[in-house]
């Protein structure tokens, strides 16, 4: 029998396409997805891939996708999509106010004296998008050492 590139139905948390990734290349869905994640931060473009694959790869017990057959499946995964959204709306655990706003405060007074300073020296290793990246590294390292 031969491999093939399917949505997953048991691995699924939206759309199945990146379980059935994981499934594909047998690696935990957990990894795929942080991966993905990951992707999305540094470029947001993955975010419409995503979307497109699930309109392309077949599910696990369907056939091929035909030109005839798109339309009716971009309206099958947008009811999907929209009960999904629903569901994990329903599941998502009610967080007590907290108040971070002195975070993103240095965070964003980070963010400006790096691309004020970058203005009178210019930094050739740095761009806009490594210097986000940094900041969001340093704010996951806050929050995973603030517990």
């Amino acid at each position: 029998m031969e491999k093939r590139l399917k949505r997953s139905k048991k691995n699924k948390i939206f759309l199945g396409v990146l379980g059935g990734i994981a499934e594909y290349i047998d690696v935990d869905p957990t990894i795929v997805r942080v991966l993905f994640i990951l992707l999305c931060l540094v470029e947001p473009v993955f975010i419409l891939a995503y979307f497109l694959m699930a309109i392309v790869m077949p599910e696990e017990e369907e056939e091929g996708v035909t030109a005839e057959k798109i339309p009716e499946k971009i309206e099958k995964l947008a009811e999907e999509a929209g009960e999904k959204v629903e569901e994990l709306t329903k599941k998502a655990p009610k967080v007590e106010k907290k108040d971070d706003t002195k975070l993103f405060g240095i965070a964003l007074v980070l963010l400006g004296a790096v691309l004020l300073l970058k203005v009178f020296i210019p930094f050739p290793i740095f761009g806009l998008r490594e210097i986000v990246a940094l900041l969001i590294l340093l704010l996951g390292l806050y929050l995973i050492a603030r517990g």
